[in-house]
């Protein structure tokens, strides 16, 4: 077996220090004996897909015919002609198959008094999958939890995506969501904890100044993390420069792009505020901005489906919109995503983010409206919304060489499509299947919009 597949994923067999006179315990579970350990069950592995149509998304090129073969969980061929002997398969003839995706916002925690509806955590896990959404950046989420979670999906014990873990809110000041707050120094510290907790991205709110954003930075970067989050303290382009590898939400970008003279008033309400920026948007400065996020490796999340959703059903329990604000809304929704879709075609960083569970925003099919979004408002063509929701996400993780494809030596995170998403991106709701890790999901359930 090469090497490369020694230690990953899901499809290392989990052998436990069990007696024999406990098989009992194990019986009929998710374990069976293999003489000498219990091995968990390989019963849903994925050997090949056959026959079946696969979307390239660097090129968009859909090769027909072609068997993808994996060996465990990872992709080994992705070719025609294939002769498979006494494979596991699963016919892909009339199915379309595009890489997982993946989404950088996600918050998956329990019911709480800010999120009451929200549903217990393995439940949204598996939501999420039968969605298609292979890859979470969970944030804010305790990386006790995190690992928790992780293990059982890595044991094939839960289901759920791949959980990538950020930590919890850090701001100078508490507000309700903080999990962290303090100086400079404090800051540093809480980096240096959730370092030693697993946790790979900190995340920022909008209560932060810049000594504090210098430390944290200066301290995630000893321990080889990122930072994510806000840019209301301190605004996009100065964050970008401190280190900041993602920008999240668009309601930050045009407060530090207005037009000259423009002073920013004291707003009526959150509504006022989330238009505002963008009537007074000067796309010059925009583009000084962009510029800079692509010298620096800044990543933006624009999480469109928040401003949709609190077009749809108001924000934070205030009284939903009129019909006047929402065209307002929408008209700043549209602005924000054509800059996203604009970046992207200038070789900038844009990842697909939903930040469900906020009003109106659902795990999993959220995923399928942020593409609608950006081909509908945004002016992207289908290829260009997966290439966001798949590579582009994948690249601002730092994992493009593992995620985001259906290649050779990526890992078997894959979508079964009944239909051509290159010609309608709604199409990527019609899931026939979703295959995580090499383990096949959800076969035959139909229509993640349901």
């Amino acid at each position: 077996m090469p090497s490369s597949h020694i230690a990953r994923g899901v499809l290392v067999a989990l052998c436990l220090a069990v007696p024999v006179s406990t098989a009992q315990d194990f019986a009929g579970g998710p374990f069976e004996w293999m003489g000498a350990s219990w091995m968990l069950r390989r019963d849903n592995v994925l050997s090949a897909i056959t026959d079946t149509n696969v979307v390239d998304v660097r090129t968009g090129e859909i090769r027909e015919g072609v068997t993808i073969a994996c060996w465990g969980d990872e992709i080994e061929v992705v070719d025609a002609g294939i002769e498979l002997t006494g494979a596991q398969t699963v016919d892909g003839s009339g199915l379309w198959i595009i890489p997982g995706l993946i989404d950088l916002h996600a918050h998956v925690m329990p019911p709480s008094m800010f999120f009451p509806d929200m549903k217990p955590p393995e439940e949204t896990l598996g939501i999420l999958l039968d969605h298609g959404v292979t890859t979470i950046r969970a944030l804010p989420l305790f990386s006790e939890s995190a690992g928790a979670w992780s293990g059982r999906i890595n044991a094939g014990l839960l289901r759920g995506p791949t959980i990538i873990p950020a930590s919890g809110i850090f701001e100078q000041v508490p507000q309700r969501t903080s999990v962290g707050y303090g100086d400079a120094e404090v800051a540093r510290s809480w980096v240096a904890r959730e370092a030693l907790l697993g946790t790979r991205w900190i995340k920022i709110y909008n209560a932060i100044d810049e000594p504090s954003l210098i430390a944290i930075a200066d301290e995630a970067a000893r321990h080889g993390m990122r930072i994510c989050g806000h840019a209301e303290g301190v605004p996009p382009l100065r964050a970008a420069e401190l280190g900041q590898a993602t920008i999240e939400h668009t309601i930050d970008i045009p407060y530090s792009c207005l037009r000259e003279g423009t002073e920013e008033p004291a707003y009526e309400d959150f509504y006022d505020k989330v238009t505002w920026g963008w009537k007074h948007f000067d796309e010059a400065k925009g583009e000084v901005l962009l510029q800079a996020f692509r010298e620096h490796g800044t990543g933006w999340v624009p999480t469109l489906v928040v401003t949709d959703a609190i077009a749809r059903v108001g924000h934070d329990g205030a009284t939903p919109p009129d019909e006047e604000t929402v065209a307002e809304i929408m008209d700043s929704l549209r602005a924000a995503a054509r800059l996203a879709v604009e970046q992207h075609r200038a070789g900038g960083l844009i990842g697909l983010g939903t930040d469900f569970p906020v009003d109106g925003v659902l795990p999993g099919i959220s995923a399928h409206r942020e593409l609608e979004l950006l081909v509908t408002a945004g002016g992207a063509t289908p290829l260009e919304a997966l290439q966001i929701a798949t590579l582009g996400s994948a690249t601002i993780l730092g994992h493009d060489s593992i995620l985001g494809a259906v290649e050779p030596g990526m890992l078997a995170n894959l979508v079964a499509l009944r239909a051509n998403p290159l010609e309608d991106i709604t199409n990527t709701r019609d899931i026939a299947f979703v295959v995580h890790e090499g383990r096949v999901h959800r076969l035959g359930d139909g229509d993640a919009g349901r």
